[in-house]
């Protein structure tokens, strides 16, 4: 069948959330890149009892940008289970931490296998720290980057660093989870209050401090964590911040790293016409066509590690689709393949599953039935037979000759009796 493809991935609704009014101001230049980029910014306190999530059951919003890390007394509508919905409901978050966070933006995280270290608490290196830092060396270069295309372009990173100053988190084993930025092999979590430090270890030492991390739900709902909202601030002009915000809102707001299935055919070799009943052994070709949406617009999908499964309970095929040659100016990549079918009749399940980090997920699949052969379609002679068609003749023919033999050797016996008489 042939899908539709929309001029665009996602909505440009977007909810910030902020401490106070005045902190708008601290990221001016962030949310005008945003608003460059057709975004419609709503400004709300989480306090705010008229901030709703959802209108009607259907989310008011498309994405949220949350950079009220010290707001303890979440309003229902925005608290952390309204803010779980919203992602089940496809909406995708932007979180932004501070060493102030929260309960409540901890148990939110929580829900997602992030574990923020605990509050008054920063990240510290004393060998990978910015020369403009306060003496506390919380201002660090970070020293680990995702060298995934998806989510960050190469210019990212390989660009200048990221300057962060904010706290830690540690990320679970949940597979959805993936690691953006993390510190060097010298930081480490640690209290930075010098009235309040006590004698205890870090959370996280070392490449394990991470910084930034993402999530891609199974709906594709994208959650993006940042332990600094300094990171967004207007405060490290001269840093890679300001490119890597952009890469990271860009990936969190779908406006890249997105696919999409514009068209799946399957039929018999020598045939065209799409069949929902096929034979065993049959040689079919099958073909889908795969759409990425990257720097605002749909193009075709670069991939070489799509693959086709047909299942009944188990994968009886698995085999790895072959991408054809596009033009610039196709929106979709064809992919194909040439397939006979099993030795085995049943319904079976033509899929596409893949599922790579950075990538939203693709799950295309169309059911079919595969039916024995009828009567008259089996071959006349079966070469796994071959022994036996043989011992029958030879024993027709062993027949034939003692037939012949025992005959003449009678006929012989009469002619000789007769002489002799």
């Amino acid at each position: 069948g042939v899908f539709r493809v929309e001029p665009r991935s996602t909505g440009n609704r977007v909810l910030v959330l902020l401490d106070k009014e005045d902190d708008k101001a601290l990221y001016s230049k962030f949310f005008n890149s945003l608003e460059e980029r057709e975004y419609q910014l709503t400004y709300k306190l989480p306090t705010d009892s008229t901030v709703d999530l959802f209108s009607y059951g259907e989310r008011a919003y498309d994405h949220v940008i949350n950079f009220a890390p010290k707001t303890k007394n979440y309003k229902d509508k925005v608290n952390p289970l309204s803010l779980l919905n919203f992602v089940n409901k496809g909406g995708n978050i932007l979180l932004g931490a501070s060493s102030e966070l929260s309960e409540t933006m901890r148990d939110f995280a929580r829900e997602f296998d992030i574990d923020f270290d605990d509050i008054d608490t920063s990240v510290i290196d004393h060998f990978n720290y910015d020369i403009s830092d306060d003496g506390k060396h919380t201002l660090i270069n970070a020293k680990g980057i995702t060298n995934n295309e998806a989510i960050l372009t190469k210019n990212v990173i390989e660009g200048p660093p990221v300057l962060f100053r904010g706290i830690a988190h540690k990320v679970g084993t949940i597979p959805l989870l993936t690691k953006v930025l993390w510190a060097g092999e010298t930081a480490y979590s640690y209290e930075t209050k010098a009235d309040q430090q006590v004698d205890q270890e870090p959370l996280v030492v070392g490449n394990k401090v991470m910084l930034v991390s993402a999530l891609q739900a199974r709906n594709n709902a994208r959650v993006t964590f940042v332990g600094s909202t300094e990171l967004f601030s207007d405060r490290f002009p001269k840093s890679g911040n300001e490119d890597f915000a952009k890469d990271l809102t860009k990936w969190t707001f779908q406006e890249k790293g997105v696919l999409k299935v514009t068209s799946r055919h399957h039929h018999k070799e020598n045939e065209t016409e799409e069949l929902e009943l096929y034979r065993i052994k049959d040689n079919i070709i099958y073909t889908i066509e795969i759409s990425e949406y990257a720097n605002d617009h749909w193009q075709a999908f670069n991939g070489t590690d799509v693959q086709f499964e047909a299942i009944m309970l188990d994968p009886y095929i698995r085999k790895t689709l072959t991408p054809l040659p596009t033009s610039p100016e196709q929106q979709a990549r064809k992919y194909k393949a040439h397939i006979q079918l099993p030795d085995v009749y049943g319904v079976f399940t033509f899929k596409v599953n893949y599922k790579r980090s950075g990538y939203s997920y693709i799950e295309d699949s169309s059911v079919v039935a595969i039916r024995p052969f009828r009567h008259n379609e089996y071959p006349r002679y079966i070469s796994a037979a071959y022994p036996y068609y043989t011992g029958a003749a030879s024993m027709i023919v062993g027949f034939l000759l003692f037939s012949a033999i025992w005959f003449f050797n009678k006929e012989s016996s009469k002619i000789v009796k007769k002489k002799t008489s």
